[in-house]
């Protein structure tokens, strides 16, 4: 990697955050003389209750409804470099799974058997596997996204972050919000969701949205069953809610949701050697053609809530189900079909309250999961074919106390976190037909594993009140990922499996509102130590993909978040992350002799850039009968990284532009309905960019979108 490029591009994007801070902060006398303008405050519930972002000792990101909208958010894809730290490439072999990292630290596979070193949530329930999660969520409401280890206030442990999608709850009113959109690639959509109530105790809220797109890619193969390359042939979402209010202090909620998705899965373009294909292919004659897959994922979530005064006691049960069905084809080197279907059932106690007049604020909970997978794979034309069943358990008991000693005039909160978890792994990967040569198996072999894993993970906060709007926070806390196995490893690594994975976590972070609060500006430092760490190593070919404990790593780095209102009208926005993630120890599986070799200093950790910038500008004015017109546009660039941890996976970094302007309250709306229109484009400049770079045996490139338009119609009463 050019080093000398890397410090041009991170100098040069330093240059502009601290333009921008100046600019913000030499503009203070022009703010004084408007009329007093103020940041919307930002409610979270990252820590189980109610709380004011600025107010939480925790590095967190919120995306309101309004945001959602304006950014185009339904999926976890969609969150790609929409937040520090935050880094999203299309899983290698599906694109309705994501490679998720958090801080450098993250999944390149997805797999049955093993966990993700980020929890997703939806209404507070984890999706146990990465399969999916590319598939829309119906009528959100809010993302937290939370950077670091987690597990004193939530189910599952995780080394890298969580996210947190919240949907609306039904309410009292009645309510209606419909909108069609249109755009690039003949796009075609609709949402639709309506709140009903039953009068006072009772409330539903039904939710259906659906999309469909020719995909950018033309898949030009004349066999039959075919579908365009990242074609959505049908997108589609639905929530069912009901919220039931038996008595004042008692809340009822329960919901099903369904996700499905038919569509042509994403495109390799050869990149190197004879047969390399220079620019952004949108076009090709595919030699084995592209079939369609198919994902679907249902979910039942029953949450109940009783509010008995100095304590709350809440219990979440859920239950999902994943059916999906994947056929790939890898730069027309090899196909490889793949199924898997899985069912997860989670439940959670949670106790939260105040004593001792307030001072002591408390979360204690349980949590247990249950998940059974079957997996097959056929690879390489019917020569690699294996089938594998898995069975995973957890149980933990977490809790969180903060106390607020009244010798410092309140200002001082120390927060002291425990978590014991247990886990078990089981897995049995059946070789139909084994891949010749060395595969180390022969037909019918079944390999078996079978372990069990334990952790405590102790987390420490001090928080300091500066003055009213600017806190201070310290923080140490440690993480855990369960071991596991990989089922499309040998017969030999997946009896062995791989063992947990463990962080020590420091950080430091100040979370200010300066000028009236009209600039809000928050820091956090942080330093991971990582021991164990669990990494996915495709071989060359990738007949086999291995997970092993690679050794040691080190990431750290610092997160650098501002909104600000200038004048009337007038708000931005901006992020910037500096990261330095190496290896101390990378132990790695020799092609040849099979053994464990240390290969530490040709390594890189991959989807972890130097740096990531982004910002957005909005611009909102009354055009009288017309209505009121608001006008976003938004920046988002990434430094180069390696999309594997090898050298050759090497991708350039890349800026995009995106904006859309909306017309809101058109004539003809009230006080009770509202009718905009809006106009959006991404990707302006038509950027040519990789998303990831993988050796295949040729070496092979996912490409970016180019640039797209489209138009929404919405309506809400």
């Amino acid at each position: 990697m050019n080093q000398q490029h890397r410090n041009t591009g991170m100098n040069s994007s330093l240059r502009m955050v601290v333009a921008s801070i100046l600019a913000l902060g030499t503009g203070q006398a022009a703010l004084a003389q408007t009329e007093a303008l103020t940041l919307e405050e930002v409610v979270v519930t990252a820590q189980k209750r109610e709380e004011l972002l600025q107010e939480t000792p925790i590095a967190i990101s919120a995306m309101s409804t309004r945001e959602l909208e304006t950014k185009r958010i339904s999926s976890v894809m969609d969150l790609m470099n929409q937040a520090p730290s935050l880094t999203i490439a299309p899983f290698a072999g599906t694109r309705v799974a994501p490679n998720l990292f958090i801080r450098g630290m993250g999944n390149l596979n997805a797999q049955s058997t093993n966990d993700m070193a980020t929890s997703v949530y939806v209404d507070g329930v984890p999706v146990g596997r990465g399969i999916g999660m590319a598939l829309d969520i119906a009528d959100l409401e809010r993302v937290e996204l939370l950077r670091g280890p987690q597990g004193t206030l939530y189910g599952r442990n995780t080394t890298a972050g969580a996210i947190n999608f919240i949907t609306r709850k039904p309410d009292q009113e009645f309510g209606l919000r419909a909108q069609l959109t249109a755009g690039s690639w003949d796009l075609r959509a609709g949402r639709l969701s309506v709140n009903v109530p039953f009068g006072e105790k009772l409330a539903a809220r039904l939710s259906y949205m659906r999309s469909e797109n020719n995909g950018w890619i033309d898949n030009l193969s004349t066999l039959p069953n075919q579908i365009n390359f990242n074609e959505d042939r049908k997108k589609e979402a639905m929530k069912a809610s009901i919220r039931f209010l038996p008595t004042d202090s008692v809340t009822v909620d329960y919901s099903y949701d369904q996700s499905e998705m038919v569509y042509g899965n994403h495109f390799y373009q050869r990149v190197a050697g004879a047969t390399a294909v220079s620019g952004r292919q949108e076009s090709v004659v595919s030699a084995r053609g592209m079939s369609p897959s198919e994902t679907r994922v249902t979910g039942h979530m029953l949450a109940i809530e009783w509010d008995a005064g100095p304590m709350t006691l809440r219990s979440i049960t859920g239950y999902r189900d994943l059916d999906n069905d994947v056929h790939m084809n890898f730069a027309d080197l090899f196909l490889q079909d793949r199924t898997m279907q899985q069912d997860q059932f989670t439940h959670e106690f949670q106790l939260l309250g105040e004593a001792a007049s307030g001072r002591v604020k408390y979360v204690t909970g349980l949590f247990y999961a249950d998940e059974d997978t079957e997996e097959t794979l056929n690879s390489f034309g019917g020569f690699d074919v294996w089938a594998a069943e898995g069975e995973a358990r957890s149980a933990a008991i977490f809790s969180q106390l903060t106390w607020t000693p009244a010798a410092l005039d309140d200002r001082l909160d120390v927060t002291l976190g425990l978590r014991y978890t247990e886990d078990s792994r089981r897995v049995q990967k059946t070789f139909i037909r084994p891949m010749p040569p060395g595969a180390g198996a022969v037909a019918g072999q079944v390999a078996i594993g079978d372990r069990d894993f334990s952790s405590f993970t102790p987390a420490l906060t001090l928080a300091w009140q500066f003055t009213d709007t600017i806190n201070g926070y310290a923080k140490f806390s440690t993480g855990y990922r369960a071991g596991g196995f990989n089922p499309q490893s040998s017969a030999a690594n997946v009896e062995q499996g791989f063992e947990e994975e463990n962080v020590d976590a420091w950080e430091v972070g100040l979370k200010s509102e300066l000028f009236d609060r009209r600039l809000r500006a928050n820091l956090a430092l942080f330093h991971n130590k990582y021991k164990d760490l669990q990494v996915d190593s495709a071989r060359t070919p990738p007949i086999f993909v291995d997970t092993v404990n690679a050794g040691s790593a080190t990431i750290e780095g610092a997160e650098l978040e501002l909104h600000a209102r200038i004048t009337q009208g007038l708000s931005a926005n901006l992020y910037f992350t500096y990261l330095n993630a190496d290896y101390g120890s990378y132990m790695e599986i020799d092609n040849v002799t099979n053994q464990l070799v240390e290969r530490a200093h040709e390594r890189f950790m991959p989807n972890a850039p130097d740096w990531q910038i982004g910002g957005g500008v909005r611009y909102e004015t009354a055009l009288g009968n017309l209505g009121d017109l608001s006008f976003d546009v938004d920046f988002r660039a990434i430094d180069d990284f390696t999309a594997g941890p090898k050298p050759d996976t090497l991708t350039d970094g890349y800026g995009i532009w995106n904006a859309r302007v909306q017309l809101a309250n058109i004539a003809g709306s009230s006080d009770n309905s509202e009718f905009r229109v809006a106009v959006w484009g991404k990707n302006l400049s038509d950027k040519i960019y990789r998303l990831s770079t993988t050796n295949l045996g040729i070496l092979c490139a996912q490409f970016g979108p180019p640039r797209s338009y489209g138009v929404d119609l919405i309506y809400e009463f």
